[in-house]
């Protein structure tokens, strides 16, 4: 079952071509270190590595597998082609993938929500694309795995499908004071790791709109003032961490964690309400990034000056908190033990994607991807690990699960740090399950094995359900990490 889906009971001048092509090459990557003003009067953001770096190491594209020797499983031995032939058969899956986004559209109009016959749906105000698509799982709009679409949605310039979804989770924070887990009454009660400001950021690179920029400044505050660093959420560290406010159907800790997005993971030894999450607060100083954007854009000096200092703090913070010197690695912390969680995740490739990490302790990380590195992906811990929770005798979030929205966050922070050619090869490997996976069932799926290719994993609750979502964003962001 996906993330927070517990249902109630469970002047640099370029020719215009130099400049479309240097936009294709930079629309996927993280902010970098400085932002470059177009001849055709457009922002692009340049990875602080190079430009030109990304653009002649492309023909990586055609090298899969470059961390790990394995040999294929057996039952999909028949399924290794050359790159081309793969390169052919993600355009193919792609070019699907972007005929799906209208169709995929759903709404919570009024009339929606007088013929919903649960009496569950909540009104929003724009059509979206939910987090199934046009498979019958989840009709609803989620909050996170919104802002992965939103990434793939604007490689495939459909910013107004993205504007919509924007909007709505504005209407969100100043009805709820949070983008919702899902527009149902039964999660009233938590929200989901805070994207908003990602897809906020994308949008303004492709669209001049100083309306909703203005917008989005109050949003993102409201939710970062008021909501992540408020209350039960604001720890004793001044990092956040999650709560749900009174889910009945789940036990406190297992509601809490559903916020997190991972429902469910050893990697919180079963208590997310005492740890950090490594992961919100990466997304906590993305935003507060974004924040010191708008306000220079708005001229807002001090307003720039007090976002600044908020993810320098913050960031600061994570470092004395989760970084293990002894290991090279980032870890979970608990706050009530003092102690770091030993779980190995890739919970901490949100800290390059969120320029957390110094370049030090990047490459220290970096050099870890072998233990999470399989045939068909990135498995979310290193191994498989007891389920912290008595009801549940393991857990999803976790080996030898692939899910689309860690590949896609580890993939731009390797950009990020200029590990190109570790991007390519990590993003092949799971794009290469997806393509294999989709030629052989005709879905794709909410999560894959990593190990053993395909869907079938261990099951938690319930099987991994057919899925367009974040999925189909896997396809189209990681598709051009590889070939563009």
């Amino acid at each position: 079952m996906p993330p927070g889906r517990c249902p109630p009971t469970r002047r640099f001048c370029l020719s215009s071509s130099a400049a479309l092509a240097a936009r294709l090459v930079t629309s996927l990557l993280p902010t970098g270190s400085r932002m470059l003003k177009l001849c055709a009067g457009d922002f692009m953001i340049i990875n602080r590595r190079t430009f030109v770096s990304g653009l002649a190491t492309a023909s990586l594209a055609a090298t899969p597998g470059l961390l790990h020797a394995a040999g294929l499983p057996a039952s999909f031995q028949q399924s290794q082609t050359s790159s081309d032939d793969l390169h052919s058969r993600w355009q193919k899956l792609d070019d699907a993938v972007k005929s799906w986004w209208t169709t995929d559209l759903s709404s919570a109009d009024e009339s929606a929500v007088r013929r919903d016959p649960n009496k569950t749906l909540l009104y929003l105000p724009f059509p979206y694309s939910s987090a199934g698509g046009s498979e019958s799982a989840f009709p609803e709009m989620y909050g996170w795995d919104t802002q992965f679409m939103n990434i793939a949605l604007l490689a495939h310039n459909r910013a107004d499908i993205v504007s919509n979804h924007i909007r709505n989770d504005f209407f969100m924070i100043e009805k709820y004071g949070m983008v919702l887990n899902g527009n149902r009454t039964y999660y009233l009660t938590r929200s989901q790791p805070p994207l908003l400001a990602w897809s906020v950021e994308y949008y303004l690179r492709a669209k001049q709109d100083p309306n909703l920029a203005l917008q989005a400044y109050s949003a993102l505050e409201a939710e970062y003032n008021n909501y992540w660093n408020h209350g039960p959420h604001l720890t004793p560290t001044g990092l956040s961490t999650c709560h749900d406010s009174g889910q009945s159907d789940l036990s406190p800790e297992m509601a809490a964690e559903a916020e997190s997005g991972f429902d469910f993971t050893p990697i919180f030894g079963g208590e997310i309400t005492h740890c950090v999450p490594i992961h919100i607060n990466a997304c906590l100083v993305y935003c507060a990034r974004v924040l010191t954007s708008l306000s220079e854009t708005f001229g807002w000096k001090d307003k720039a000056d007090f976002w600044r200092k908020q993810a320098d703090d913050r960031s600061r913070k994570i470092n004395e908190l989760c970084w293990n010197e002894k290991l090279g690695y980032y870890f979970e912390y608990n706050y009530e033990t003092k102690q770091q969680i030993p779980v190995y995740s890739l919970s901490p490739f949100w800290l390059l994607w969120a320029g957390v990490a110094s370049e030090r302790q990047a490459k220290t990380v970096v050099s870890q991807l072998n233990r999470f590195d399989q045939p068909w992906g990135l498995t979310i811990t290193d191994k498989q690990y007891p389920s912290p929770h008595p009801s549940l005798k393991l857990n999803q979030w976790a080996y030898p699960a692939a899910w689309s929205p860690f590949q896609i966050i580890l993939a731009q922070g390797l950009l990020r740090y200029g590990y190109r050619r570790e991007a390519v090869s990590v993003s092949t490997s799971f794009l290469k399950n997806q393509i294999v996976t989709f030629e052989k069932t005709g879905h794709l799926w909410e999560r894959y094995n990593a190990v053993d290719g395909g869907h079938d994993c261990p099951i938690e609750r319930d099987a991994a359900f057919p899925l367009h979502g974040w999925s189909s964003a896997s396809v189209a962001i990681l598709g051009r990490v590889v070939y563009s």
